[in-house]
């Protein structure tokens, strides 16, 4: 089973051509160059494989591996909790 951050390096790689073991608190955007026109792109990819719905706010703050699984490891908890109820 992968984790949220494998599958989060994964949509990214797809989408970028950036390498999945890039450093996980890296900037994807300043550090590492990853074109801002993949950001919708990131952002769609995202929603879909994980079937949430992400705030524009929380995204355009998550840049780095780290924060982006961590903003999917509480959106997907919270999905999963709304599920049950």
């Amino acid at each position: 089973m992968h984790t949220i951050e494998d599958r989060v390096r994964h949509i990214i790689a797809e989408i970028s051509g950036l390498s999945t073991s890039i450093p996980g608190d890296a900037n994807l955007y300043l550090d590492l160059g990853m074109a801002s026109v993949y950001a919708v792109q990131l952002l769609m990819d995202l929603e879909e494989k994980f079937q949430v719905s992400v705030p524009d706010e929380a995204f355009v703050e998550a840049t780095s591996i780290q924060k982006l699984t961590a903003m999917m490891e509480g959106l997907t908890s919270h999905a999963e909790g709304s599920a049950s109820a």
